[in-house]
Formats: structure tokens, C-alpha cells, sequence
């Protein structure tokens, strides 16, 4: 047998057969955008578009079938033998399968990726149909080479034409749905790059709000989906500032978008390569994504807690760079009767900022607006503490669980999500206070929320299927009525005592430890890893070493009355162990390790302070234990959640949401008692106007210290508790501050930790 004897017919074939898979490593569709590249404190620059090749489009097992296909028929074709029989029938058979098999692979081809992809995808449906036409139809050789010839020109001429005519967008992969809920695309798609079905996620993704749709926000830069859900690249951030948290970009707005360009520094440039604007920010500690106005709200590098600047970023043009305290101050004082501002988590609007703001149960939509005298004022627009008034029709009176992104539509609603898991809905509040919901459940659990320039709702969920976008079309009509509050919601009760003072004392900053010891500003300090220091500052910064922790954790500390620190330590063996550590400026004293005698129990072991500087009390999920001489003797059974021991002896425990009173190690009795109730978790101010007595209240959030005269007080909620030593109990502070706040039993009196600052608790 001879490639002579073969006939001409079917060696064209053969050939045509080639010609596709010739053309796979090669550039089969160009994205149709270039992306601009955010780089350093720059103008954008121009990046180039994706290209995929041939057996990118077709994926792994769609080219390893074609390509099988092609050389089985084309194999067989130059093994036929000179009498030709089966194996002549065999070629042909192969040779039309091959050739259907290219036609079917275009047109899918076309089918997905539109008119882009159209060059690669004709050239394989023209050599498709000249082999199927050759190898099933005998012709002479005259008339195979006119063939050749004329689907050879063909090839070219549609090849060199139809990247010239406009791509079409191709069919949509096909919406699913979740009620009036509508897939948009997946965000875990494996790679940043235009093409990709559907946006690569990351840590902290974005949805972003475009002039012309809605973007995700990743690490790797921002991108949009197309009708057939695959990624149109828009920028690329390759070198992310690694200390930020999350995406580099904030957000966009008016064509121009906001980023950290280094640590401590934002960069507003365009989104058009032809763009020049490059403005850059310095000293910037922390900021907030772009408001619908394209305002961004940030802190600059030494300006007090509480600071608020406006960076707009259609305000500046050229190439700029200002230091961040000289921008515009929204506000530099917090709100007096409320928590400090986190612009990080705060909604820029026209005008002032949303925000939620955790309270005794639940949490609480604030509006920050500035007063005259640059201090935030606050107008809570819904969330009450009563858990028992549900999600109503009146925002102020609904109880909202846990906070949730935020949006806000051209008609000034505020969109969020309020409720828990499957009783989750997607709400509006209107700018008259009126709550409605969307009665379907969400898809997942909301990650992202913002408003399309048409108008729909768009949701970052993460969902059963893995994270996704979804959008919610014409939101206004899926929207019904919610119920109004039932008559026995306590949504807002009265204040019932004068706000506490909160004194700055001592700046702990970021410290790994940060623990207050004294009302004079003493606070301890601690490191990380083996050897891990532990050391007394007192409020001029003298740093006194007490000694070292062999576990190398930097735990917790309780003060012992007398300038020294107490803390418990992990110690080795193939039992849980526990030792006691007294740390002085004169040295560190470790009392012999004992068996945990919570081992198992479920929970953390802490201790008890005592500030007569006796070794203190542990607190254990299984009760309160001395340890200080032999075995661990039990004083209290049950969950210890928080005590103090004053220097004569005298003890106030909290064990499961009852207050215990102690003289040494001998149990007293019960000062604050709910009986039944003790597991009940209603805010502590909502018990009060129900009119249950201070010594009758529930008490599951709370802190048990001492005052300035030596006086126990339960910090429960925002509502602060006195207890006499005849057992009395009163109501001396209300202030919603406390919630959240650490707070500690020191030496002097109540102490508070707030993001690095030291705080004396001062009682009216």
C-alpha cells in the first residue's frame, strides 16, 4: 500500500479533517472589553483583553473526543488497504463522523460564546462540512480539487471576515429562579478572567454598583457578567495592598473607582484608560465603601475615635496627592448616647451615614447626621430590644436579630436583611418608618446587598449551590404588608437612671492584650509565642515586667488588688492540667499544677478576682473551684459567668444568671434571683418597664465588679445594678454605651476596654 493508491477524495478529507485541529492552540475569542489596569498611585492603564484558544472553549474531554475522532479517521484513512473492502468503508464511516463531530463542535462553539468566538468556531463547521461532503460522495479528482480548493477559500474569506461583524450575545445559559428571585452568575468561578462562567470570588467580595449594571469586587480586580453569565473583566488589581482586608477596591461611582493603594493610602482614578484623574489620599486608617452619592467616609491616620472625613470622589480631577487630615470633617466627636464611629461600617447617604449598632439584644439602624458643633447626632430608624415584638410593619418597633448589608433606592428606602436563617427576608424601610418584606424566602444567606442603576435589588448569597449573585427584578411589586406589633411589644422602654461617665484614662492601642488593672490607668500588656512577657503600664507608659507565660499564649490576666497580675496557664502532661501564676514586680510565684476540674465540661476557664490578693477562685463551666492547696475543692456548682472578691473577703458570683453572694469560701446565699426565669434572655431595661423587681431580674448578659466605695455592681445589658452588703438591690445607671463594651472588675472600680482605650467607668 502506497499514500498514491489512496483516493484523492479521501486524502483531502484527511486533510480538511487537520486544518481545525491545527487552529486549537490558537486564539479562538478575544474579549470584547480591555480591561484597565489599577496600579500604584497612578492613572489606570490600559490592560489587555483576554484571550482564550480553541480547546480552552471546548474544555478538557470535548477536545480529547474531537481530537480522537479526527486522527482514528484519519489513521485509518492512510492504513486502507490497496483492495480497499471494509477498510475503505471503515475511512469513509470515520471520515463522516469526524466531520460531523467539527460541524457540531462550531456550532456549539457559536452557540455559547457569540460572534467573538466566530472565526475558530466557522473555520471547524466549513472543514466539517467539506470532509462529511468528501468522504461520503465518490468524485473524481478534478472535481476533489475544485472542492478543495473552493472550502479552502471559503475558510479564509469567513476567517478574515467575521471579525469584523458585530458580536452577537449569543443565547442565555438559562436563568434559574428561587421566587421572584433571579440566578445571575456563581461567584466561585476558578479564575479571575473575562470569559469565565461566571465572577471569581474571594474573601470579602464586593458587589458593586456601576453606571451600567452591577460588578463583584474581588482580590484580583472588578468584573460585570455578560447575558450569558460569563465575566467581562474591568480592571485588574495585580498587586493588592497585602495588610488590607478583603478587595483593594471600595467601590465605584460616576465611571471613577476608590481603592487602597497602600496601607494607609487611597487612590481614585477612572475606569477608561483615557482617563487621567489619579488622586491619592495618604494617612488614611480606615474607610467605607462609596454612599450612592459617591461620597466615602474615612479616618485619617491620628485624628481621635469618633472621626469621620468625606473623601467625594467627583470632586477632584488631575493628578493630586493630600494628606487624609486635610479633607472635610463630617464629624470628629461620637454621638454622646451611642457607640463610637466605626466608619467601616457605616452606609454614606446624602447627608450622613446608616449604620447598625449592636444593643442589649439584637442590634438597632441608626442615621448619623452632624451637629453644629461637629458631633454625630443619632436618629435610630428601627430595631427595638423587646425579642417578643418580632419583625412588624413599624421599623422602630421590629426586634432585628443581627445586622446585615445595607442599600439604599432612588426613592430613599433602606434595604437590609432582618431575621434569622429560614425566617430571613429581604425588608424596605421606608422613609416614613414602615416595614414590608418579601414574602419568599432568600435564596442563602445575604453577603452583599446593593441597588441597580434600573432599579432591581442585587444580592451576593451564599447559598446551598456555593456563593452566587441573584437579583431581585421589579422589588417594589414583590414587597407585602407585615403585621402590625403586638400589644405587648416593649420595643423602646424608658430610661430608668442617669448615663455613666466614661473617662479616657490610658491608650492600650494594639496591644495583644489590653487588660485595665486600676482605676488610676494601669493596664496590662502581653506578647505572643514561647516566652510570651506579660507587663504592667501604668497610664504614663512605665512598663514593669511581672513575668512570663510558658505557654506562650497571650491569655487573659485578673488583677490582685496589690499592683500584681494573676493568670492561669495550660500545663503539659497527658492530662488536662491547669497552674495558677502570680505575677509581681518582684517576680512571678507558680502554684503546683492541678487536674482541670472542667476538663470536658464545654467552655472556658477563667478566674474570679480577688483584690485582698489571695489566690482567686476558678470560673468554670462546671462551677467555681479553689485550687490554691491540694485537690480542687468546689464553692459553687454550675456555669460561672462573671464574680469579684473585695479585700475583706466579701464575694459577689454570677453562676448561671443568678448572683451569688460569698464570705471566703463559705456561699451566702442569693441576692439576685429570677427562679424560673434565670434562663430568660429579654433585655434586662425591657424586664425593668415590665416591672420586675432589680433583685427578681434574669440576668444573662452581665459583668460583676465593684464601684469606687468598694459597693458591688452587675453591669446587665446597659442597665447598671448596686447591691449593698444587707443584699439590697437598686438601679444606678442606664446608658446603652456599656453594650459591648469589655468591661472589668480592676482595682478602684469599673473599668472599660474600647478599641485601644483604657476607660473608667464613672456611676452618677
Amino acid at each position: 500500500m502506497t499514500v498514491g493508491r489512496i483516493p484523492p477524495a479521501l486524502l483531502a478529507a484527511a486533510a480538511l479533517a487537520v486544518v481545525p485541529l491545527v487552529t486549537l492552540p490558537l486564539p479562538w475569542w478575544t474579549a470584547p472589553r480591555q480591561p484597565v489596569v489599577l496600579l500604584g498611585v497612578g492613572p489606570a492603564l490600559p490592560g489587555a483583553a483576554a484571550r482564550w484558544p480553541g480547546w480552552e472553549l471546548l474544555g478538557p474531554l470535548r477536545t480529547v473526543l474531537l481530537a480522537a475522532l479526527v486522527v482514528a479517521a484519519v489513521s485509518v484513512v492512510l492504513l486502507r488497504s490497496r483492495r480497499g473492502g471494509r477498510w475503505a468503508v471503515a475511512a469513509r464511516v470515520l471520515l463522516v463522523a469526524a466531520g460531523a463531530g467539527l460541524v457540531a463542535t462550531g456550532v456549539w462553539v457559536l452557540a455559547g460564546w457569540g460572534g467573538s468566538a466566530a472565526a475558530g468556531a466557522v473555520i471547524a463547521i466549513l472543514s466539517g462540512v467539506g470532509v462529511v461532503v468528501l468522504g461520503a460522495v465518490r468524485t473524481p479528482r478534478a472535481t476533489v480539487v475544485r472542492l478543495l480548493v473552493a472550502d479552502f477559500l471559503a475558510v479564509a474569506l469567513v476567517a478574515a471576515a467575521v471579525p469584523l461583524l458585530p458580536g452577537g450575545a449569543g443565547p442565555a445559559m438559562g436563568d434559574r429562579s428561587a421566587g421572584p428571585f433571579v440566578h445571575v452568575a456563581g461567584l466561585d468561578a476558578p479564575q479571575f478572567r473575562s470569559g469565565t462562567t461566571g465572577l471569581a470570588g474571594s474573601a470579602g467580595t464586593r458587589v458593586v454598583a456601576l453606571d451600567a449594571g452591577v460588578g463583584a469586587a474581588s482580590r484580583d480586580g472588578l468584573a460585570v457578567v455578560d447575558a450569558r453569565g460569563r465575566a467581562d473583566v474591568l480592571a485588574v488589581t495585580p498587586h493588592d495592598p497585602p495588610s488590607t482586608a478583603g478587595p483593594s477596591i471600595l467601590g465605584v461611582s460616576g465611571g471613577r473607582v476608590v481603592r487602597w493603594s497602600a496601607a494607609d493610602a487611597l487612590t481614585v482614578t477612572g475606569l477608561d484608560a483615557a482617563d487621567p484623574v489619579a488622586v491619592t489620599v495618604h494617612g488614611v486608617s480606615a474607610a467605607s465603601p462609596p454612599g450612592p452619592d459617591g461620597v466615602v467616609w474615612l479616618r485619617a491616620t491620628g485624628d481621635p475615635p469618633g472621626t469621620a472625613r468625606l473623601l467625594d470622589l467627583a470632586e477632584r480631577d488631575g493628578t493630586q496627592s493630600a494628606a487624609g487630615t486635610f479633607l472635610p470633617v463630617f464629624t470628629i466627636l461620637g454621638p454622646t448616647d451611642s457607640t463610637p464611629i466605626d466608619v467601616t461600617a457605616v452606609l454614606p447617604v446624602r447627608d450622613g451615614g446608616l449604620r447598625f449598632v449592636a444593643q442589649a439584644a439584637g442590634v438597632r439602624l441608626e442615621r448619623l447626621s452632624s451637629g453644629p458643633t461637629a458631633r454625630a447626632e443619632v436618629t435610630v430608624l428601627a430595631g427595638g430590644l423587646d425579642p417578643g415584638c418580632g419583625i412588624t410593619g413599624s421599623g422602630p418597633a421590629s426586634f432585628l436579630p443581627g445586622p446585615s448589608p445595607l442599600a439604599v433606592d432612588a426613592g430613599g428606602g433602606i434595604w437590609f436583611v432582618a431575621g434569622e436563617a429560614a425566617a430571613a427576608r429581604l425588608v424596605r424601610l421606608d422613609p416614613g418608618g414602615d416595614l414590608r418584606a418579601v414574602a419568599a424566602p432568600l435564596p442563602g444567606a445575604v453577603t452583599a446587598l446593593t441597588v441597580a442603576p434600573a432599579g432591581d435589588i442585587v444580592l451576593a448569597l451564599a447559598g446551598a449551590d456555593g456563593p452566587a449573585l441573584w437579583r431581585l427584578p421589579r422589588p417594589d411589586s414583590a414587597l407585602g404588608d407585615l403585621p402590625p406589633p403586638p400589644s405587648s411589644c416593649t420595643p423602646h422602654p424608658a430610661p430608668v437612671a442617669r448615663p455613666v461617665g466614661l473617662v479616657p484614662v490610658a491608650r492600650a492601642g494594639r496591644d495583644t492584650l489590653g487588660v485595665p488593672l486600676g482605676v488610676d490607668g494601669r493596664w496590662a500588656a502581653g506578647t505572643a509565642g514561647p516566652g510570651a512577657e506579660v507587663a504592667v503600664v501604668a497610664a504614663d507608659g512605665t512598663r514593669t515586667p511581672v513575668g512570663t507565660r510558658r505557654d506562650g499564649t497571650p491569655g487573659r490576666v485578673w488583677p490582685d488588688g496589690a499592683g500584681g497580675v494573676w493568670w492561669l496557664e495550660s500545663a503539659p502532661g497527658p492530662d488536662p492540667a491547669i497552674a495558677l501564676v502570680h505575677g509581681t514586680a518582684a517576680g512571678e510565684q507558680r502554684l503546683p499544677a492541678q487536674p482541670d476540674p472542667a476538663a470536658g465540661a464545654g467552655g472556658a476557664t477563667g478566674l474570679v478576682p480577688d483584690l485582698g490578693g489571695r489566690p482567686p477562685l476558678l470560673a468554670t463551666p462546671a462551677g467555681a473551684f479553689r485550687i490554691d492547696g491540694g485537690a480542687a475543692t468546689r464553692v459553687l456548682d454550675g456555669r460561672v459567668g462573671s464574680g469579684v472578691v473585695r479585700a475583706d473577703g466579701r464575694g459577689w458570683v454570677l453562676v448561671d444568671g443568678r448572683l451569688f453572694t460569698l464570705d471566703g469560701d463559705r456561699v451566702l446565699g442569693t441576692v439576685i434571683d429570677a427562679g424560673g426565669r434565670a434562663g430568660d434572655i429579654t433585655p434586662v431595661a425591657v424586664q425593668l418597664a415590665r416591672g420586675v423587681a432589680p433583685a427578681a431580674l434574669a440576668l444573662p448578659r452581665a459583668t460583676v465588679a465593684l464601684d469606687r466605695a468598694g459597693r458591688a455592681v452587675v453591669v446587665a445589658d446597659d442597665v447598671v445594678l448596686a447591691v449593698g452588703d444587707d443584699g439590697g438591690v437598686s438601679v444606678v445607671a442606664q446608658d446603652r454605651r456599656l453594650v459591648g463594651l469589655g468591661l472589668f472588675a480592676a482595682e478602684g472600680g469599673l473599668m472599660a476596654y474600647d478599641a485601644g482605650d483604657v476607660l473608667r467607668v464613672d456611676l452618677p
